[in-house]
């Protein structure tokens, strides 16, 4: 032992001498003055106030635990108490519910079932659930438009293809082209100014289309606005003027991908 050592000796020995006492005595002083026995007050409160650190595993945080209980003095209450405060001071909410539904739950139980449901949650964070889509096919494969007449419906693909167990289904493969070609995209252009275009083309005065009116399908169809034989209802002199292009056009896209249709009488 030092002189510094045994000056500190003497001075926890006063007023007896060092000397006067055993071995186990002059150690426990020494012990005694180097490492104070701390509060069990204040140990339990840092006990209590001890939680789960962002980043730290449940085994980490668990060790914790034990290591500060050991100058809390609990006793037979060390159990609970290590149980207890793990469940309060864990940082995932759905695993501390999940512990609150348990019914007699010890320290051991409750520290198996939150590691087990930890390694779930790392297990299902590092799988990828949500594939690579290519852009070049998201938005063209099974794209699908509706065309609605009157009595039919029929689903067409935007590859122009049909597609199957429609009623009156006809094939539209380049119809998409057409349309898109005859549909305006400014002001609706009303009848009269579309006749005047189609005057200089010799329209049919049946149908409307640039062919002669004697080899026209459509000659002996009634009209369903005057009832007359000899033209369509886009022909009709009634409704001259009446109709945008949008109506005229949808009635002839009906007509001539649906004859027969039971929507005209032919005398």
């Amino acid at each position: 032992m030092g002189a510094e050592s045994y000056e500190l000796l003497v001075s926890l020995c006063t007023p007896e001498k060092p000397t006067s006492k055993t071995f186990l005595e002059l150690t426990k002083i020494l012990e005694n003055y180097l490492q104070p026995k701390p509060s069990e007050l204040a140990e339990r409160f840092k006990f209590r106030q001890r939680k789960q650190r962002d980043g730290e595993s449940i085994s980490e945080y668990v060790t914790d635990l034990k290591k500060m209980s050991k100058t809390c003095e609990f006793g037979s209450w060390l159990q609970e108490s290590l149980r207890d405060q793990f469940v309060c001071g864990i940082s995932s909410e759905t695993i501390r519910q999940r512990l609150f539904a348990e019914s007699k739950l010890d320290f051991g139980k409750a520290y198996q079932l939150a590691v087990s449901m930890e390694a779930a949650e790392k297990d299902a964070a590092s799988v990828d659930v949500h594939p690579k889509i290519s852009g070049d096919s998201s938005a063209s494969t099974n794209c699908y438009a509706m065309v609605s007449t009157r009595r039919t419906g029929r689903a067409i693909g935007c590859d122009g293809e049909r597609r199957a167990g429609s009623k009156g289904e006809v094939r539209m493969r380049g119809r998409a082209s057409r349309i898109a070609a005859a549909t305006p995209t400014g002001p609706r252009v009303s009848t009269s100014v579309l006749d005047d275009r189609r005057r200089h083309q010799r329209e049919c005065r049946a149908c409307g289309n640039a062919h002669d009116v004697v080899t026209c399908k459509f000659a002996r169809y009634v009209c369903r606005v005057c009832n007359k034989q000899g033209h369509l209802q886009r022909m009709c002199p009634y409704l001259a003027g009446q109709h945008s292009l949008n109506v005229v056009q949808s009635e002839t896209d009906s007509l001539l991908n649906s004859e027969g249709s039971d929507e005209f009488q032919i005398l």
